[in-house]
């Protein structure tokens, strides 16, 4: 009686875990981002992407203007030490993988900046942490933002204050 038990049980597992490919048939497939052509959605002037050539009648392809989708950064926390500017920042409206983003300080007429990679998180696209080394850079008040860029999103943060001791 035991082994008819245990073999109802692993039947009724197996077939429990086949039927949630039923129920979700693309269970483990990362989904486009938003806007991208697979999807549909009402596009407007600011909000849509479009990557085509025409072909005029003289044979001769004629681009089109890629319109980018606004990136809303987000800075989660900011610090200056003896050694580096450091920030960590996010794209809040979207998420994706192939981004980058620029760290960019400005005192007076010096700038300096740093780009690393974002990647996507739950619903929302990190910036991998940001070090600005201070050699190079002047002692006192300075301000920085964060950029991010890639095919689809362009948008930078507001401006923080930051000095350098």
């Amino acid at each position: 009686m035991k082994k008819v038990i245990l073999a109802a049980a692993g039947i009724w597992l197996t077939l429990s875990l086949a039927g949630c490919s039923f129920f979700y048939p693309n269970w483990g497939q990362k989904t486009p981002p938003i806007g991208t052509p697979s999807q549909s959605s009402s596009t407007s002037a600011s909000a849509s992407s479009s990557a085509s050539a025409s072909v005029s009648p003289s044979g001769s392809p004629t681009p089109t203007t890629i319109l980018k989708q606004v990136a809303k950064i987000n800075i989660l926390q900011s610090s200056v030490d003896a050694t580096a500017i450091s920030v960590v920042a996010e794209a809040l409206n979207f998420s994706e993988d192939g981004g980058t983003c620029t760290l960019q300080f400005t005192n007076g007429v010096v700038k300096k900046s740093i780009s690393v990679k974002a990647e996507s998180n739950a619903s929302d696209t990190q910036c991998f942490p940001l070090n600005l080394p201070l050699t190079g850079l002047p002692k006192g008040a300075g301000l920085v933002t964060i950029s991010y860029a890639s095919s689809t999103h362009i948008g930078t943060s507001a401006a923080i204050a930051v000095t350098i001791p």
